[in-house]
């Protein structure tokens, strides 16, 4: 990978090496994370310090890895500034994502970061502009990309087995009217849960299954009166693409017939020759005028979900390709979910230019390759 004002020294380890990872954050999420590192990882990663606020999850999670009291920390500009490790990962509430993958990154740690980027573009771009300029890696982790029926959708159009994509409606709906129906109260409490927490996956889905970014994105959002969140939770937002191709997207946080909640959400691609439609991770249903719909499985995958962006991640580390969700890209879809705030805020239509013409961000779509300042770090 070359990044502008990035140092042309190029990584240089073992592809077999172990990797070590300073953790930061160990309960609800990261508690999967670890057990993926654990179950999925143990010959490529060791994690070699740990951060929470939380001391009881600390002490759990550091049985599950084997870690000292010396590798634990509350805070993590200490743990960054403390612990050297090979990559950092970042699995904490929103808001903390850009200062703690800040400090990783000026303390020379790659960093792999859960959804979204941040909880505001500000916070974004400048997490962005700190991989730019000590030339770290930054992925951020959009794992509903890679199930099976979304990677053979994207195979169709690009090999134009039906012709040309004309547009794609997405739907999103989970049965929430209860109260923590949605898991923590946080999510019923907040503004904008549906685009935060939701639209931040579908959007993203939307760009890479249409094949282009977003240009012009419209739309509304409300609150049903029997809703049991205290701001917008439905919304209804339209697309035009760079490459021509429309989207719409329908999501509905208090549904009460029809879900299309998570891993099941509803994609139909509307193109030249036929229709495609998609259900769950597998299935993909093709209609052509005149003949019987065909359904079938896409072909399996050696990795799915966060397994796929972890090995993708770590073999950037190693001078593969970059992650295909690394921060110049993914921040096109979070300016999405920002436009979308805006639009139903204020009901006009947003440019997304308008939002990342203060970033260089024009080689994105050339990053292939990782050239890295790195230091490997042997334990």
């Amino acid at each position: 990978m070359i990044f502008k004002n990035r140092s042309k020294q190029s990584i240089k380890t073992d592809k077999a090496a172990v990797k070590t990872c300073l953790m930061i954050g160990s309960s609800g999420m990261a508690g999967q994370w670890i057990k993926n590192f654990t179950e999925n990882f143990s010959d490529r990663i060791k994690v070699v310090g740990l951060c929470d606020v939380s001391r009881d999850a600390l002490a759990q999670s550091a049985k599950t890895l084997n870690l000292g009291e010396d590798a634990l920390f509350t805070d993590f500009n200490k743990a960054c500034a403390s612990v050297k490790a090979d990559f950092c990962s970042i699995v904490i509430p929103p808001k903390f994502h850009s200062s703690a993958a800040i400090a990783a990154m000026e303390n020379g740690m790659p960093v792999i970061c859960e959804k979204p980027i941040a909880d505001t573009l500000d916070a974004a771009k400048a997490m962005m502009h700190t991989s730019q300029k000590t030339g770290r890696p930054c992925t951020i982790i959009q794992n509903y990309r890679y199930v099976p029926n979304k990677q053979e959708l994207v195979r169709i159009r690009q090999e134009r087995r039906l012709g040309r994509l004309q547009y794609i409606v997405g739907r999103y709906a989970s049965d929430y009217r209860g109260h923590l129906s949605w898991g923590k109260a946080w999510r019923h409490d907040m503004d904008f849960s549906l685009l935060y927490e939701g639209c931040v996956h579908h959007f993203d889905m939307l760009r890479f299954l249409a094949g282009g970014d977003c240009e012009t994105l419209m739309g509304f959002g409300w609150n049903p009166e029997w809703s049991s969140f205290k701001h917008f939770s439905s919304g209804s937002y339209l697309m035009r693409m760079t490459n021509g191709v429309h989207a719409s997207y329908e999501g509905n946080s208090s549904a009460a017939g029809i879900t299309n909640s998570w891993n099941q959400e509803y994609y139909r691609a509307e193109f030249e020759e036929g229709t495609v439609e998609l259900a769950g991770r597998d299935q993909l249903t093709i209609h052509q005028i005149g003949e019987k719909p065909k359904i079938y499985n896409a072909p399996k995958m050696p990795y799915f979900g966060h397994v796929y962006l972890i090995d993708e991640f770590l073999n950037w580390l190693d001078g593969g390709s970059a992650s295909a969700t690394h921060i110049e890209d993914n921040i096109k879809s979070f300016a999405m979910v920002i436009a979308a705030i805006e639009a139903t805020s204020d009901g006009q239509p947003k440019q997304i230019a308008d939002y990342l013409n203060d970033l260089d961000i024009s080689n994105a779509a050339e990053i292939s390759k990782s050239t890295l300042v790195h230091n490997p770090v042997t334990t």
